[in-house]
């Protein structure tokens, strides 16, 4: 019996255990349940009104408490306390190291190495101008003014004869020249200088009244109305004919005057040529007849024989003759 109980009590506990480990998961999937924030109406929006722009009246378009007094803008306000800063020294410029030089000597003209765009022109390399030792000041600045004026006469030297002299960038001695390529944008430059004013000017005949600038206005619109007169002009209405009424045609006009350039035509066709031979040879009026005539249109050497034959002999006189009249118009001119 005890047996018995014990069993029941275990299972009733396991049951238990079950049903709270179920409740634990579905809580912690489901989550919690948060309230809302209940929405209570306004019930007189006038007075929300009335409340909110007096919380605001203090803020917005208040009149200045002093009206003498003008507040300073806060980035007006900024630069002053920047500039009392640098004056009080808490703020600092950064002031780049200088190298000393060892010897105490002056050295002027030194050129560091900078990475040139491969389209731009290279600058020109400066002479390097450094005092020597037991070199006085005054010496030295002599011997400096010397040596630019020098470097300007050679610039001056390059220009002229179109050439480069190339120095060493570490010493700055001479170490040779080298023609300049020419530059399309200088070129363009000394043309358009060249030919400034190279204008034609009008030529002024000393006749020719000259006309004030009322007169020009006058005679310019006076030929501006001229040309749209003449732009209006219908060229068919001069040529209109006036057909009465019952007036019948019974065919196109006949033109009776021969054009002038008619005869240059027909002079200028085969066979109508004032040639040197054209004495010799008359038209014959009489047409043989189709049973005499050979069919000449193919090549010479498919002809007969005996038409060969004529064709040579007719060449040979035509060649012949033509060389007698040749000679015979030399000798006469």
């Amino acid at each position: 019996m005890v047996r018995f109980v014990n069993k029941i009590v275990r299972l009733l506990y396991t049951f238990l255990m079950y049903f709270i480990y179920l409740h634990d998961l579905t809580a912690s999937t489901m989550g919690r349940k948060i309230p809302g924030k209940k929405h209570r109406g306004v019930k007189d929006p006038a007075k929300q009104q009335a409340r909110r722009f007096e919380e605001l009246k203090t803020k917005i378009n208040a009149p200045p408490k002093d009206v003498n007094e003008q507040a300073i803008p806060k980035s007006l306000a900024r630069v002053i306390k920047l500039k009392e800063d640098v004056k009080s020294g808490k703020i600092r410029k950064v002031k780049k190291k200088r190298k000393k030089n060892k010897t105490g000597l002056i050295e002027v003209g030194k050129q560091v190495s900078k990475v040139i765009h491969p389209k731009a022109r290279p600058d020109k390399v400066v002479p390097i101008f450094s005092q020597r030792p037991g070199e006085d000041g005054r010496a030295f600045l002599s011997r400096v003014s010397k040596e630019t004026q020098a470097f300007l006469q050679e610039t001056k030297f390059e220009k002229k004869y179109g050439v480069e002299v190339k120095r060493n960038l570490e010493t700055g001695k001479i170490e040779g020249l080298t023609e300049t390529p020419k530059n399309e944008l200088d070129e363009l430059a000394k043309l358009q200088m060249k030919h400034k004013n190279t204008k034609k000017k009008k030529k002024v005949s000393e006749n020719e009244v000259k006309l004030t600038k009322a007169q020009k206005r006058k005679q310019k619109l006076e030929a501006k109305k001229e040309k749209k007169l003449q732009d209006n002009i219908d060229e068919f209405k001069i040529f209109e004919d006036k057909v009465e009424f019952g007036d019948i045609v019974h065919a196109p006009p006949e033109l009776r005057i021969r054009p002038g350039k008619m005869e240059q035509i027909n002079s200028a066709k085969s066979g109508k040529k004032d040639l040197l031979l054209n004495s010799l040879f008359k038209k014959d009026t009489v047409s043989s007849s189709k049973s005499n005539t050979v069919d000449r249109t193919g090549k010479r050497k498919d002809l007969p024989a005996a038409e060969r034959r004529i064709l040579d002999k007719q060449q040979s006189e035509v060649i012949a003759a033509y060389r007698k009249l040749k000679a015979q118009k030399s000798l006469g001119s």
